[in-house]
């Protein structure tokens, strides 16, 4: 691989063109010379780093992508972009460069970029992409949704562009939140947990911090269980014998037709775990646990946060409900 890259890097080199550079430090603290205004971005990860670029603009030449027989007609997509904006290979001038966790390293060679944004489980593979070009840790966690395309925009040299965007989505926010205080009043009030069971982990998950679902929760005010609110780390694996202490008005869980799992199969998938949990939790029992396409929703960019907050007025704001009692 390294006489491969060696070799590439050599025939490419007379290509190289002189830059403004400057230092930015990604999320494991290795300092990085980047461009001030890059001009040839590869991203490793669709939904978190393409998806972002491509709203906002930025001059993204290569993209990771997935192959699933029933998105795209199997053709590989970007994760989260093809959802959002219906981004392709082909209608996007993008180049495929592998799959996120197995990178086509000639193709990105090839390419000639000048950044390579890569998340924080790949962090093996930072020298090797360093060879090619500046490459840029940016961690999916512990950084909530915002944080994360804030850095993105940044190391991208799109910040001005992020920060346009950002009246918008308080607009919406701020009516929504009037929606809010005219149906419910106080949304500190009615509390939503953020709950999964994962099969292949075969347990229970809840999450104090889950991209837009999360992000926007915390924007409107909505609580969360006490228990979910003290985790020391953004989800956590639960026995199924604390149940009773995620207990919520409103629980939310995700479904993606990719991988298999339509919201029927995830309500199977609560029932083999736990066959009393419609009965044990509230929001269940009053049919108040809904789901979201999580493609739709891990995908950082403005347009999920605005339609995962359209979903939330909807399904929280605008409709009766049964309130969870509240402990004596």
């Amino acid at each position: 691989m390294r006489l491969i890259l060696t070799i590439c890097l050599a025939l490419l080199g007379t290509h190289a063109t002189a830059q403004d550079m400057r230092t930015y430090v990604d999320d494991l603290g290795t300092s990085v010379e980047i461009p001030v205004q890059p001009q040839r971005i590869v991203s490793l990860r669709g939904e978190q780093f393409t998806a972002p670029l491509w709203e906002l603009g930025a001059p993204i030449v290569g993209s990771s992508g997935r192959t699933d027989d029933v998105i795209n007609n199997g053709e590989p997509y970007v994760r989260g972009a093809f959802d959002l904006f219906n981004l392709t290979f082909e209608n996007s001038g993008i180049t495929w460069i592998g799959s996120p966790n197995n990178p086509d390293f000639e193709a990105i060679v090839a390419l000639q970029p000048d950044l390579i944004l890569i998340p924080h489980w790949q962090e093996d593979i930072q020298d090797q992409l360093s060879q090619i070009a500046p490459t840029v840790v940016i961690a999916i966690q512990p950084n909530p949704m915002l944080e994360r395309y804030r850095k993105v925009a940044d190391v991208a040299g799109m910040l001005d562009r992020f920060e346009s965007f950002m009246p918008a989505y308080e607009a919406k926010l701020a009516v929504a939140r009037n929606v809010i205080a005219d149906t419910i009043g106080d949304p500190s009030d009615v509390s939503v947990v953020i709950a999964e069971v994962w099969k292949d982990d075969g347990g229970l998950v809840v999450f104090q911090d889950y991209a837009a679902m999360s992000q926007v929760l915390r924007d409107l005010g909505f609580a969360m269980p006490d228990f979910v609110a003290a985790l020391e780390e953004t989800f956590a694996n639960i026995s199924p014998e604390i149940l009773p202490q995620i207990d919520a008005d409103f629980m939310i869980g995700t479904y993606n037709f990719a991988f298999g799992e339509p919201p029927s199969q995830r309500v199977a998938e609560w029932e083999a775990l736990i066959p009393v949990w419609d009965e044990v939790l509230h929001a269940p029992a009053n049919n108040q646990h809904f789901f979201i396409d999580r493609e739709t929703m891990r995908a950082l960019s403005f347009r999920s946060l605005e339609t995962t907050l359209a979903i939330f007025v909807s399904q929280i704001a605008t409709r009766d409900f049964v309130p969870l009692a509240k402990a004596e």
